[in-house]
């Protein structure tokens, strides 16, 4: 093979490795932006999750009490209609 030949191949060769180079720079700038941008998500994702178990911790509380509430309700006019029938009924 011929030295020009040679040359040709290496500045080929050349061209090549630049074209990999860049490609490789241009995917490793892509990794670091992607992974910023994890840490900014799971950031406000860990936020959201925090504030969310707040309010069903809260949500939990109201319910038993609204639970609570009923219960003694319904066992308030259970008793008031047995007292009521105990009496005989309605009086006219």
């Amino acid at each position: 093979m011929s030295d020009q030949g040679r040359t040709q191949e290496l500045l080929l060769l050349g061209q090549i490795h630049g074209l990999v180079q860049a490609l490789k720079d241009g995917q490793d700038l892509s990794n670091t932006r992607i992974a910023d941008l994890e840490k900014k998500v799971d950031t406000r994702f860990d936020g959201i999750d925090s504030r969310l178990r707040n309010v069903e911790q809260k949500a939990a509380v109201m319910g038993a009490v609204s639970g609570g509430a009923m219960a003694i309700g319904t066992a308030l006019i259970i008793e008031g209609i047995k007292h009521w029938l105990g009496r005989g009924g309605p009086t006219p």
